[in-house]
């Protein structure tokens, strides 16, 4: 039996979650109480609903952030509340703060009750809890409880209560954690962790039509590919454990019958690990979204330190959303230029009658048709004037060293590696910000298959004379984290006796590789195994302009598309140097190969694979291709992606060009993001700094 398809809304689960919140403060009944907010859930709350519903819901009177100064408010202020409610993640951080401010304003005003709301409640974290606050559980009792379900009492004075959370939707991918480095630290240090995440918002989504009020069928996994232990791994949690377990929880025996033999699949799941790819998350990126998350950050949709009078809020803003958010930034204002001549002719037609003289041009009717969605002339004039305020910030934000540092991103890859070292030293000598330094010292090691131990000695030299001691400190922590590859060439040189590992070009590596023996509980390993020329080479990503065009169209008619196959020829528009990610390489390969110029290898199965493509030859860590259904077609619906460790804006853009490459065919597919974060080189940067 085939699966009815119908629209699928992944801003179901933020209102799944939003409701989850509103269910915990309805049951705080006290009529006068403080909301005490983390700032890092502020962009979430903020993109689920407004302040006053929450304050509503809650009966709070005013809102104030979790931070030290809340040990400090004094009892006069203290004394107009019943109740303090906490709204926060769990951290070691957290708890501190908790602990701190709890037992001043115990002392201050002893009759006050504490409410405590933990996103995503563990029973480690309500075990410290309770140890802190000296309660009345013991480690039994918190081990035995089925589920953080209800309000448990630490204390006669407090609660503690779990903010059950699903995946959130924004910016067009599903997210799995909220935190000052969008999860990357979680990758390299509890892989495990996210694992868990995604299983569970991957099993969210193939069920989302199972539940109390509906049983509805609306994925059925037909293809698994992954790439990576941890892909591995994540697979076979899925498979083994939590798609059993769902079945047999959710449904009769008849039904799981029914979906196991009877039910036509029509899902394909590609699961990618970061490690096989961190250049996308070291460039600066290129698309408008990606530069404005660069230069201002974007969280859940809002542009943070935009400082212009303008809305901050993209979530809801059709242009963006449309037409301008995947585009190379360098389209955006002629872009906007046609926009705005498109609505002048609007202003001095009457009755509707002139406009378009009939042109009959497809791709200036798609802008017309774009325009004319936008909503009534006004709306559409403010969104043009919003995102021409927006790109002049853009602008403005592009001093002598940010173009300098993009300059020598587009010409790195022709560059020899005596001239790459030579600008590495002169944005050093120059005091470049240590932002530029980092992604510079990464590419120059990744396009030359490490660094000599001497040469990194030296960068470490002058990095601490330049910038201190902590940013040697952070150097080492790259190699660490395996970012960096270490060619010794004695065993007695300074990077040694720092700590540095002993680690040779892979031509000369060993044939029993790191990742494959250790016991897979950091995403820092050093994956590649043939040398970056040969990989970039096969799998081309640095294309030539005109590789892999299309539909032969005029310049003109690409300018006037919003559609972005026809725009740009192939997807190397996202990064400097024409750089196309070999993360969405590898994904892409399964569907077209005729992106592969060095080496070309047919498919000769009907089925998506990455047969013959050496894939195992050129990248450690495990492959998967199940075929669940034993069909040898390509009719799935949907394609669901997962990356572990983080996905860039670049990569999004992407799955998005790809997207309209599968809508093209029969049967068309759709594209399903999953990730534990939104990531990019700021977020990895405070990482090793902090």
């Amino acid at each position: 039996m085939a699966i009815k398809t119908a629209p699928i809304d992944l801003n179901h689960f933020n209102e799944a979650t939003l409701n989850n919140l509103f269910t915990q403060l309805s049951k705080i009944y006290s009529t006068s109480n403080l909301l005490v907010l983390d700032p890092i859930l502020s962009p979430l709350v903020n993109s689920l609903t407004t302040f006053s519903n929450i304050k509503d819901h809650g009966h709070c009177q005013n809102v104030t952030w979790l931070n030290d100064e809340l040990s400090e408010l004094p009892l006069s202020v203290l004394s107009k509340y019943s109740s303090l409610v906490y709204l926060l993640p769990e951290s070691d951080d957290n708890l501190r703060k908790l602990e701190k401010s709890i037992r001043h304003i115990q002392q201050e005003s002893p009759s006050l009750k504490f409410n405590i709301i933990v996103k995503d409640l563990s029973k480690a974290f309500l075990y410290q809890i309770n140890k802190i606050f000296n309660g009345i559980l013991d480690f039994e009792k918190i081990l035995a409880l089925p589920e953080v379900l209800k309000p448990i009492s630490i204390t006669s004075k407090i609660k503690v209560f779990n903010w059950d959370t699903q995946a959130l939707y924004t910016d067009g991918v599903l997210i799995t954690q909220i935190g000052p480095y969008s999860g990357l630290d979680d990758y390299f240090n509890r892989p495990i962790k996210q694992i868990n995440q995604l299983t569970k918002a991957i099993l969210d989504v193939l069920f989302m039509g199972i539940n109390e009020n509906e049983h509805q069928h609306r994925f059925k996994l037909r293809n698994i590919f992954g790439k990576g232990n941890h892909s591995e791994l994540l697979i076979k949690t899925l498979l083994q454990a939590q798609i059993p377990s769902f079945l047999n929880q959710n449904m009769a025996p008849s039904e799981i019958e029914f979906y196991e033999d009877k039910l036509q699949s029509n899902t394909d799941l590609v699961v990618i690990e970061r490690n096989l790819d961190m250049m996308p998350v070291l460039f600066s990126q290129l698309t408008y979204h990606g530069i404005i998350d660069d230069l201002f950050k974007l969280e859940f949709g809002s542009i943070v330190n935009l400082n212009e009078g303008v809305s901050k809020n993209l979530s809801k803003d059709e242009l963006y959303n449309r037409d301008l958010k995947h585009l190379n930034f360098s389209a955006i204002g002629s872009r906007l230029n046609k926009m705005a001549k498109l609505i002048q002719q609007k202003y001095k037609d009457t009755g509707g009658s002139g406009g378009d003289g009939g042109s009959g041009d497809a791709n200036i009717d798609d802008m017309k048709n774009l325009v004319s969605n936008l909503g009534n002339l006004t709306l559409q004039q403010d969104l043009i004037k919003k995102h021409t305020v927006i790109g002049e910030a853009v602008l403005g934000k592009i001093n002598n060293e940010y173009e300098k540092f993009l300059t020598l991103q587009n010409d790195i890859f022709e560059m020899d590696y005596k001239l790459q070292m030579s600008n590495l030293k002169s944005f050093i000598n120059s005091n470049y910000q240590i932002e530029f330094i980092w992604p510079t010292i990464l590419l120059i090691g990744y396009i030359n298959d490490g660094f000599p131990s001497k040469d990194l000695e030296k960068v470490s030299t002058e990095l601490q004379d330049n910038y201190g001691l902590n940013a040697a400190i952070a150097l080492e922590k790259l190699v660490d984290l395996k970012l960096i590859r270490v060619i010794n060439d004695s065993s007695s040189d300074f990077l040694t006796s720092l700590g540095f590992s002993s680690q040779k070009k892979h031509q000369n590596v060993a044939p029993v590789y790191e990742d494959d023996s250790d016991v897979a509980i950091t995403g820092g390993k050093d994956v590649l195994k043939s040398n970056y020329t040969l990989v970039n080479k096969f799998w081309n990503l640095h294309p030539y302009e005109d590789d892999n065009s299309g539909a032969e169209l005029s310049k003109q008619q690409q300018q006037d598309s919003t559609n972005l196959v026809q725009i740009y020829s192939n997807p190397s528009f996202t990064l400097p140097g024409n750089t196309v990610p070999l993360t969405f390489r590898i994904i892409e390969s399964l569907y077209f190969r005729d992106f592969l110029k060095y080496k070309p290898v047919n498919n000769v199965k009907s089925r998506p694979n990455w047969d013959n493509l050496g894939l195992n030859t050129m990248i450690a860590g495990k492959s998967v291709d199940m075929n669940l259904e034993d069909v040898n077609d390509d009719k799935s619906k949907y394609l669901i992606v997962v990356f572990i460790g983080g996905i860039t804006r670049s990569e999004l853009t992407c799955l998005k060009y790809l997207e309209e490459r599968l809508k093209a065919r029969k049967p068309p597919k759709e594209i399903i993001v999953i990730s534990n974060g939104i990531i990019n080189n700021q977020d990895l940067w405070n990482y090793i700094t902090d």
